[in-house]
């Protein structure tokens, strides 16, 4: 998993190394703050160096350091792709960027001129840090596109310039076959039952690729006990069986109202790209790298977040590392609220991302208390709303 990740002189930031290096929680780690300060910046600098320690170490360091290159220009996409565009400008002088990130072994580290055409160097301390890749999932919904992504026929220069690179890989993750049959997994790996069932329930159906095409099947799991025959309830009566207490659940569709991903709403279809994960083990947890997600609130209703909040510390729970970047109160309150940090060890590490209104640098606040984070804009406009229907109910009483 990443446990640090250091940013010095890299678009919004200016110094985040050292002491103000940007920590992750093994479980759950939250970056706020208002827009432009380089949240999702800062996302994709950790889903670059996460991917670059996944690398199989049968990969030679140059074709390893060719990647990073190219996956710098295919996340970012500066203007005509100079990556130079990526280094803080200062105001006296030349100098590089710095992306650095720590692993729970090894460390890798991206150096980038600020002079067009200069050379970027960098290194790493061991080949492989991370048994698994990462996941990127990006604010704008994914499910649709997969099928165009996919298709061999399409336009692949039209699609480089209008998506970065995190949508073409989450659109492979996605489009990968279950390894098994569901029903399999869920009677035998209790885990993975509990948290796709949780999906399946929140956007009352499930997403199947086929025929090159994402279909969304409404329709439920309804779960049944297998009967054991060699167990009677009674030898006078051998048609009573005792049940085992093998749960099998089968997934029942409604009939006659299955659609194209196109017309499934926008939050059923984010939410989806994570049950689809799950089935296809693009994303299990011990096992795959950091699953980031950019803004999950987007378009989705907010009567989903509390499913979202409750998938996410599950998933967390049986070992996956997790980092979201958010706008959103009530996303944040249902953390608060749905954490068990005696009973079930939840952590969740909280980055607030503000401008220093002296330098207009980027600094960091961090804290894993709630009530604690500071500055925190996001319930700061709640407090002003909230104030605000005070005053228009009550008028001037009381002045």
């Amino acid at each position: 998993m990443i446990e640090k990740l250091e940013l010095k002189n890299f678009t919004k930031f200016g110094d985040l190394t050292g002491e103000h290096a940007i920590t992750f929680s093994p479980n759950i780690t939250i970056i706020i703050g208002e827009n432009g300060t380089g949240k999702t910046h800062l996302l994709k600098a950790a889903y670059l160096l996460a991917w670059a320690a996944s690398l199989d170490q049968q990969v030679d360091v140059a074709t390893r350091f060719e990647w990073k290159v190219k996956q710098l220009e295919a996340l970012f996409k500066p203007i005509d792709g100079d990556l130079s565009r990526l280094v803080r400008r200062p105001l006296n002088g030349q100098r590089h960027a710095v992306l650095g990130a720590s692993f729970s072994s090894g460390g890798i580290e991206i150096k980038i001129p600020s002079k067009r055409g200069g050379t970027i160097s960098g290194g790493e301390t061991k080949s492989q840090m991370l048994s698994g890749s990462p996941i990127f999932i990006p604010t704008k919904e994914v499910m649709s596109l997969v099928g165009g992504m996919s298709d061999p026929a399409s336009d692949n220069a039209t699609l480089v310039r209008l998506f970065d690179q995190t949508y073409f890989d989450l659109c492979a993750l996605i489009a990968r076959d279950p390894i098994v049959n569901e029903a399999k997994i869920i009677e035998y790996d209790p885990r993975f039952g509990n948290v796709y069932e949780k999906l399946t329930d929140a956007i009352n159906g499930r997403f199947v690729f086929q025929g090159g095409k994402v279909v969304f099947y409404p329709g439920e799991y309804q779960e049944s006990f297998k009967k054991d025959p060699n167990a009677l309830l009674d030898e006078a009566d051998p048609e009573k069986y005792a049940y085992s207490d093998t749960k099998t659940s089968q997934f029942v569709v409604k009939t006659g109202e299955a659609v194209s991903a196109h017309m499934s709403a926008e939050g059923v279809r984010k939410l989806g790209v994570v049950q689809r994960l799950v089935l296809n083990k693009s994303l299990s947890p011990g096992i795959s790298g950091p699953l980031i997600w950019d803004e999950p609130e987007t378009n989705m209703n907010p009567k989903l977040l509390r499913q979202v909040v409750e998938v996410l510390i599950e998933l967390s729970r049986n070992g996956q590392q997790i980092v979201l970047a958010t706008h959103d109160y009530v996303l944040l309150k249902w953390f608060d609220l749905l954490m068990d940090k005696k009973g079930k060890g939840d952590h969740v590490l909280f980055h607030t991302l503000y401008k220093d209104p002296a330098t207009g640098e980027v600094k960091l606040e961090s804290t894993d208390d709630y009530l604690a984070i500071t500055p925190n804009a996001i319930a700061d406009t709640f407090n002003d709303l909230t104030k605000e229907q005070v005053r228009l109910k009550m008028g001037n009483l009381g002045k």
